[in-house]
């Protein structure tokens, strides 16, 4: 990807981030998550800040001249990754988060070239583990459940 790319890929990004933060302040929002400890806007608007932060630097970055052209096999690695988190969302409704974020961190792990047991069990297991003992019990965000175990 050339830097003029590149740029031009960090600008729609950053304003397509803009405008899903912007919309996630609509009203049509506030009237969702009743009786959650927070409401449903809360994770996205944190994702959506790293999304524009990150998009600001794809924007910024080649126009400064800090950038060489991105190579064939990196560009497929970034397709294989996309791909993933694409089937991650996918299987997020059929089989719930937990499961479809372990299959996603294992698949990721392993794609990436990670072999080590410790490295895989860390990031395949014990971190979705934790982001939805996290999300589900301490800040009882509801996550889209599994329809074989109901409290997962």
């Amino acid at each position: 990807m050339s830097s003029r790319s590149q740029a031009l890929f960090g600008g729609v990004a950053l304003l397509a981030g803009i405008g899903l933060l912007a919309n996630s302040f609509s009203p049509h929002y506030e009237s969702m998550g009743i009786g959650a400890s927070v409401g449903p806007m809360f994770f996205p608007r944190i994702l959506l800040g790293l999304w524009i932060a990150l998009a600001a630097l794809l924007t910024i970055q080649p126009l400064a001249g800090g950038t060489s052209p991105l190579p064939r096999q990196r560009l497929g690695m970034l397709l294989g990754l996309v791909a993933l988190a694409g089937t991650a969302a996918l299987l997020m409704i059929l089989i719930g988060f937990l499961l479809s974020s372990i299959l996603f961190c294992l698949a990721t792990t392993l794609f990436l070239g990670y072999r080590g047991l410790a490295g895989i069990v860390l990031t395949g297991i014990v971190f979705p583990l934790a982001i939805w003992y996290l999300f589900q019990k301490v800040l009882l965000v509801p996550l889209p459940v599994s329809p074989w175990f109901p409290g997962v």
